[in-house]
């Protein structure tokens, strides 16, 4: 990239996991500075802000802070979300909300914090986190694959509205990722190896697989690219 993001503004939501913080610290390393949000602590960020997505006061607070610190946001990555894993017909109201919120609502109110500045200048990049799932479904996580084919529908929706402000927004859509939030499924016995069979590369992505793509969105080659999901699973998925 040869420099190109350097000095630029980057707000990025799920900053402290694994996939958001390697985005963080991609960016930092690029010359980006960074404003990070998450419930946990966020490292690597100019700016670290804890707090929920989900919150519209946070997230707009969080904003406002970033642009008065940093100056105009130029990057916006959203890429908190959460998950767990239940059968639809058990499935409680309170875990449904709490995962659809985490990403798709969090997705939603990030973006709008941002794209006023963005409108205003006539320039900005978002780029949020998706799923494969989104496209296949997930048996035992409805409320995560429903989460994630919201946000796509969202980001193809800003796509169509902020196009001829020069403003672009895609998608990057990961298959399994050596993150906390594979953990639960890493436990059990035989997981691993059922899944890095059915993976043409033979192996689990790691979130540096996931980072590039991410940062390529967010470069002037990527300018005449918007309303995308861009698939990054090793060939498990090949929408």
């Amino acid at each position: 990239m040869s420099g190109e993001l350097d000095g630029a503004v980057a707000f990025v939501t799920g900053a402290a996991g694994g996939i958001g913080r390697g985005v963080v610290l991609a960016l930092e390393s690029q010359g980006v500075r960074t404003a990070g949000l998450d419930l946990a602590p966020v490292e690597g960020a100019t700016l670290p802000h804890v707090g929920d997505v989900a919150d519209e006061t946070t997230v707009e607070g969080a904003v406002r802070r970033a642009e008065g610190e940093l100056g105009p946001i130029d990057y916006l990555v959203c890429a908190a979300g959460s998950t767990s894993e239940h059968p639809v017909a058990q499935l409680p109201l309170a875990e449904w909300r709490r995962v659809t919120d985490s990403s798709l609502v969090g997705t939603f109110l990030a973006t709008r914090a941002v794209l006023s500045g963005m409108l205003a200048r006539r320039r900005g990049r978002i780029v949020a986190l998706s799923s494969g799932f989104a496209r296949k479904g997930y048996r035992n996580g409805a409320h995560y694959a429903a989460a994630k084919g919201g946000v796509e529908a969202l980001v193809k929706s800003v796509a169509l509205e902020v196009a001829e402000s020069g403003i672009t927004a895609n998608v990057v859509a990961p298959g399994p990722v050596e993150t906390p939030m594979l953990d639960h499924l890493v436990s059990r016995s035989g997981w691993r190896a059922g899944v890095e069979a059915s993976i043409p590369m033979g192996r689990i992505g790691a979130p540096a697989d996931v980072v590039g793509p991410v940062l390529f969105f967010l470069e002037r080659r990527a300018a005449y690219i918007t309303g995308q999901v861009l698939h990054v699973n090793g060939g498990l998925l090949m929408p």
